[in-house]
């Protein structure tokens, strides 16, 4: 791997500017080329400066550092969620027994995060095995999350419930929206944390109807209609529209579900093979529950 000075002058030198241009008042021109060559390390607070003058974030540096790679906590992450997303068992159960034993805590996280998603494919709760119990005391106790933390913490949700700590449920989601808040402003989201909160709300409605607790359930369709369109990528409005078509499954209007419902299908329907088969089946199941909550209740 290269060093980050010469990781520095690479890119320098592909948008074609000068050391001057990029290094004037934060380093001496002799200092820079000592840099630059790999012998002199400089402070993060330069670092971060450098790379504003080159107009690139410190995540594109770090994949560019790593020769145009991801590091290994993301891409098996991301492996993770696009086999859960396209219902590859087999592969999330690769992923789960390769980094189960790391040494790497990180990574251990994602076998754990896997094991999760597995069991969930066949019951509403599961055995919280000692690695899950690490994830749950790692998050929880953090009171400060970064924005990796904020991605995975939704899974608090579900390891509540199987720990049969449903009461905690609030709090989770208290200390969950607060961390996010930091991140978005009333006129940008530059981290698109709104689409983690959406996905949030989507986990949060099903756990409720599990529970039967269709007050707070009920409560969810001010929360997520909340999020700001402008603020979700498709992905996230995509999330967003899911949590309004179940909302309108049980405690709504069925022609409106059945409105939203036609159009995220369709929209599924341009990709073959199904890319998300999660959210057809979150219909699926949904809509066949929601049958039985409306005859149960309309008596």
């Amino acid at each position: 791997m290269k060093s980050i000075g010469e990781t520095v002058k690479m890119i320098r030198k592909i948008k074609g500017y000068t050391q001057s241009e990029v290094y004037s008042g934060i380093m001496s021109r002799s200092f820079g080329h000592r840099f630059e060559s790999g012998e002199n390390d400089i402070s993060a607070t330069k670092l971060f400066r450098i790379l504003d003058n080159l107009s690139i974030s410190a995540d594109e540096f770090r994949f560019i550092q790593n020769n145009y790679q991801q590091y290994t906590y993301q891409a098996v992450l991301q492996t993770l969620m696009a086999a859960y997303d396209s219902h590859d068992l087999q592969i999330m159960g690769k992923i789960i027994g390769d980094y189960k034993n790391s040494p790497e805590l990180n990574l251990r996280s994602v076998s754990a995060i896997g094991e999760i998603l597995l069991e969930t494919y066949h019951s509403k709760t599961f055995r919280v095995t000692s690695d899950i119990q690490v994830l749950w005391d790692q998050l929880f106790l953090a009171k400060t999350w970064t924005i990796q933390e904020i991605k995975i913490a939704e899974i608090l949700l579900p390891i509540a419930v199987s720990l049969g700590r449903q009461a905690m449920i609030p709090t989770i989601v208290a200390q969950y929206e607060e961390n996010c808040q930091r991140y978005i402003s009333e006129s940008s989201d530059p981290f698109h944390i709104s689409d983690q909160l959406a996905e949030v709300d989507l986990t949060l409605i099903q756990i409720y109807l599990n529970l039967k607790d269709y007050a707070r359930a009920r409560g969810l369709r001010s929360k997520v209609t909340a999020l700001k369109p402008a603020f979700l990528t498709w992905q996230g409005r995509f999330t967003q529209q899911l949590v309004i078509l179940i909302w309108h499954l049980y405690f709504g209007s069925e022609d409106e579900a059945a409105k939203i419902s036609d159009a995220l299908t369709d929209i599924e329907s341009l990709y073959s093979p199904v890319i998300d088969h999660n959210i057809l089946a979150i219909i699926d199941i949904r809509q066949k529950l929601a049958k039985q909550y409306r005859s149960a209740h309309s008596a």
